[in-house]
């Protein structure tokens, strides 16, 4: 009798050691997701519209956090999503589960899903903006200093010049030809910045702070 008590008495604490692992663990990736989706990130460039900034395959450092406290400059590099309006704890730990799945899926597949880009912030509230001889003007004054060789073309929903609204700014590519922005997809609502890119840590050649 007594040994059927203690054999029993060591399964439920096996069992039990078993379930505080698992509790751990499970802990620990709710916590880690928490971290990434609303402090930092990594994130894999998978795009060749922010040439020469960026190259396919550079590896930057998302800083999450910083949007919280303020908000879009000009001219900051901005990670954003072009299909999710929505904000909160909840869905920026559920849209981070999904570029993780996203990313594994890509590992094996080859198969990159294009939902997030990166692009330059040109244009914040209150700013006049206008596309014409191949250049752009910010309030007048002639933007340059970012873009890659090449024209920026005018062609967009949009009508120029306009007034970028507020809580939304207006992104363009680097390399302005090869660029889908602002002048497709429109205005960018600050719920769609999912973060700033800040630094580069890979290739190691390229490795630095973003400008």
């Amino acid at each position: 009798m007594l040994f059927k008590v203690t054999k029993r008495r060591k399964r439920f604490s096996f069992l039990k050691e078993i379930f505080e692992w698992l509790f751990a663990v499970v802990f620990a990736f709710i916590i880690a997701l928490f971290i990434v989706s609303n402090i930092g990130s990594l994130t894999q460039v998978k795009e060749q519209s922010m040439e020469p900034t960026f190259l396919e395959n550079d590896r930057v450092i998302i800083n999450k956090i910083g949007y919280i406290l303020g908000k879009p400059k000009r001219g900051d590099v901005v990670i954003l999503s072009k299909v999710n309006t929505e904000k909160g704890l909840f869905v920026n730990m559920r849209n981070e589960f999904n570029d993780i799945k996203d990313n594994i899926s890509y590992r094996f597949t080859g198969v990159i899903k294009k939902n997030n880009l990166i692009k330059r912030v040109i244009g914040i509230p209150g700013d006049e903006l206008d596309i014409r001889d191949g250049a752009v003007y910010i309030n007048g004054k002639l933007e340059e200093g970012y873009t890659f060789k090449g024209e920026t073309f005018e062609e967009s929903n949009l009508k120029f010049p306009l007034e970028v609204p507020e809580n939304k700014v207006f992104v363009l590519g680097d390399n302005r030809e090869y660029s889908l922005d602002s002048r497709s997809i429109g205005f960018i609502d600050y719920n769609q910045i999912k973060g700033k890119a800040f630094f580069r840590f890979f290739p190691f050649s390229r490795v630095g702070l973003i400008k």
